[in-house]
C-alpha cells in the first residue's frame, strides 16, 4: 500500500505528467517542461535506505531537491508529525481504518491547503491519506532527516553529561565527539544533563552511543563483583 503511495505521489507531481516507470522497486519522474521522449532524472539521494517508508523519504527527497524546497519540506514532515501526536483527530485520522478513504483525503488536503505547505507536501500526505498509511510519518520524517544529514555532511551528537558544561569541557567534548566523525563531515552537537550519570560522560551519535559515564563503570563494576561472587560460589 504505501509503495503504491509513492507512485501516487509521482503521479501528482509535476515531473511526472510524461513519464512514470519504476526503478529498483521505486517510482521516477519525468519533467513536463522536456520533450514527452526526453527522460529527466532526479537528484540522486545522497544515502541509499532500506524498507518502505525510506524509499517513500528518498523519492520525496529527490522531488523536493528537484523542486529545491529541501528545508521547507523536512520541517513540514516534523511539523505533520508532532501534530499527530498532539491533536487527537489528526491521531485518529492515522490510526483509524474505517474511516472513508475520500473522507480521510479530503480532512488532510482541507487541512494543508490554506497551510502554506510547499505542493511536495501536500502530494505526499494527500497520497498517504488515500492509501490509508499516515501513521508512516513518523518513519518517512526520520529517513528524510537522515538523508538531509548526509546531504548537509552534518552529524549530530547529544553530549549528556551529569552537570552543565563549561565553556572548556564544552571545547574538550567536542574534541572528542570529532573523532568519530569521518573527514569532511560537519559536527553538530548540543548538550543534555542527566545527574543518573553520575559523572563522566555519553556521546550519544544516530547511529551509536559511546557511554563512558560514571554510572556505567559502576554497573560494569557490579557485574564484575557479581560474577566473581558467582564463580566463587560455584
Amino acid at each position: 500500500m504505501m509503495l503504491r503511495a509513492a507512485v501516487s505521489l509521482l503521479r501528482r507531481s509535476e515531473q511526472a505528467q510524461n513519464l512514470l516507470h519504476l526503478t529498483r522497486g521505486l517510482a521516477t519522474a519525468a519533467s513536463t517542461k522536456a520533450a514527452p521522449s526526453t527522460e529527466i532524472k532526479l537528484p540522486t539521494a545522497p544515502l541509499q535506505l532500506s524498507g518502505t517508508s525510506a524509499s517513500i523519504a528518498t523519492l520525496v527527497w529527490q522531488v523536493a531537491a528537484k523542486e529545491n524546497v529541501l528545508e521547507q519540506v523536512q520541517t513540514e514532515l516534523q511539523q505533520f508529525g508532532e501534530a499527530i501526536k498532539t491533536l487527537p483527530e489528526l491521531r485518529r485520522m492515522a490510526a483509524d481504518p474505517f474511516i472513508p478513504t475520500l473522507v480521510r483525503k479530503k480532512i488532510i488536503e482541507g487541512v494543508l491547503k490554506d497551510s502554506g505547505a510547499s505542493e511536495v507536501t501536500k502530494r505526499l500526505f494527500s497520497s498517504l491519506a488515500e492509501e490509508n498509511v499516515l501513521a508512516a510519518t513518523f518513519e518517512i520524517s526520520k529517513a528524510f532527516d537522515e538523508l538531509q544529514l548526509a546531504h548537509k555532511k552534518e552529524v549530530y551528537v547529544t553530549i549528556i553529561t551529569a552537570q552543565p558544561l563549561d565553556k572548556m569541557e564544552k571545547v574538550e567534548l567536542r574534541k572528542q565527539a570529532a573523532q568519530f566523525v569521518e573527514p569532511g563531515f560537519k559536527l553538530v552537537a548540543k548538550e543534555k544533563v542527566d545527574k543518573k550519570l553520575l559523572g563522566g560522560f555519553i556521546l550519544e551519535f544516530e547511529d551509536r552511543l559511546v557511554d563512558m559515564s560514571q554510572s556505567k563503570k559502576l554497573e560494569e563494576f557490579n557485574n564484575l563483583v557479581t560474577k566473581l561472587e558467582r564463580d566463587l560460589l560455584a
